[in-house]
């Protein structure tokens, strides 16, 4: 009588047992036929970008570029604070305000000299605004930011329009 106890007792016992084993199988997926697991992260070949920046990608340029397009207005008297080609009809501009009105002066003469309408015009979260402007020739968007000195940085990022 006390076999039939131990019996059922062991049936349970190898019941939870092969339960337990069973979670402990991989997931489907998760193990490529040649047993690798594909849950494991693996670095590319030859690592990250071994090699820095140049110092030169880091210097500031206050000159427009031969190539910039003369459709984008810079305004007399603005402070061309940097300026570059990306290439491919594609260049930035960044224009340097000592305060926020001469800012927004600077940001409507770019805009009525170039003849650009602007489209979604909103406020960041730092108070600066951005917009997208549209002429015939060119798309720029358009950024101011607020430096903790004062000044303002005017961002243009200008495209040529292709077609």
């Amino acid at each position: 009588m006390t076999t039939t106890p131990r019996l059922a007792a062991g049936a349970i016992a190898l019941g939870l047992a092969a339960t337990l084993l069973a979670g402990c199988a991989p997931e489907p997926d998760t193990v490529s036929p040649d047993g690798r697991d594909l849950t494991e992260k693996v670095e590319p070949e030859g690592g990250s970008w071994a090699e820095p920046n140049p110092e030169e990608a880091y210097e500031k340029s206050a000159e427009l570029p031969d190539d910039f397009p003369a459709d984008f207005v810079v305004p007399e008297g603005a402070v061309v604070d940097d300026a570059g080609s990306r290439g491919f009809g594609s260049w930035y501009v960044v224009l340097r305000a000592p305060d926020q009105d001469t800012a927004n002066t600077l940001w409507d003469a770019v805009v009525t000299g170039s003849g650009f309408a602007a489209s979604d015009e909103a406020e960041t979260g730092d108070g600066g605004r951005t917009a997208t402007l549209v002429s015939p020739a060119l798309e720029v968007t358009a950024v101011t930011m607020a430096g903790d000195d004062g000044a303002v940085l005017l961002s243009y990022d200008i495209a040529q329009v292709v077609g």
